[in-house]
């Protein structure tokens, strides 16, 4: 199984930034002489945090190894003058604030946390894109990319789940076939896969444009999801 950069190369990058282990030991709320053992964690809010500490992307380092190399990632210099993010700040929501039935207000629920998400993404992220490793090109959140995700992702767990980590799909999803588009305004429709930690692999389906040939994202869902007669992204 692949290793995710932030285990195979998290001391590498650490070394990059300047930062020593004891300082990054006293910023992440651990000892020093278990810094080794955090590059091994997959928990997603940890190396949330061990990315805004060192000043890397988060979307890289749950990328595989394969996909970026260690000398072309933008490293941001710590400052001295740092200061612990709020919890609120390090995860918008969480696992446990997820409702894992099957219910109507459930999936409801679900809608609402999706839609909620985009929107704090959107306020990050004002030009509502990011770059895709893979394809070497933007890929853009557009209100179509919020209403069929929204949509189709609230109806399960995980699909919603995977939502949450929409950075490191965006970057780090790769192609897996090219489909004919139905969708007005689209000329084709690309189907693109990530494996997401925890999860499993999601698919992401990404609209091309007729008139100027841009990327948006159509909609997220995990594979493993259970497929129903409202699931329109199937192919």
């Amino acid at each position: 199984m692949p290793q995710i950069y932030f285990e195979a190369k998290g001391e590498e990058i650490l070394e990059k930034t300047g930062m020593k282990k004891a300082e990054f030991a006293r910023r992440m709320g651990i000892r020093k002489q278990n810094v080794k053992a955090l590059f091994k964690s997959n928990n997603i809010n940890t190396i949330y945090k061990a990315a805004s500490v060192m000043g890397v992307p988060f979307e890289i380092l749950i990328g595989y190894v394969e996909e970026p190399d260690i000398y072309s990632l933008p490293i941001v210099p710590h400052d001295t003058d740092y200061e612990e993010p709020k919890e609120v700040d390090e995860a918008l929501f969480t696992e446990d604030d997820i409702p894992t039935g099957e219910s109507v207000d459930d999936k409801r629920r679900r809608h609402k946390i999706i839609l909620a998400f985009y929107h704090d993404w959107k306020k990050k992220n004002p030009e509502a894109r990011k770059y895709n490793i893979y394809l070497k090109d933007y890929i853009n959140i557009r209100y179509i990319s919020i209403e069929e995700t929204a949509g189709q992702a609230s109806l399960t767990y995980l699909s919603t789940l995977a939502v949450l980590q929409l950075d490191a799909i965006l970057t780090n999803a790769v192609l897996v076939e090219k489909l004919p588009a139905n969708q007005k305004g689209f000329e084709s429709l690309l189907r693109m896969s990530y494996n997401c930690i925890g999860i499993g692999t999601v698919k992401m389906y990404v609209g091309v444009k007729r008139s100027d040939k841009s990327k948006v994202q159509y909609c997220i869902t995990a594979i493993e999801a259970k497929k129903t007669k409202r699931y329109r992204c199937k192919k």
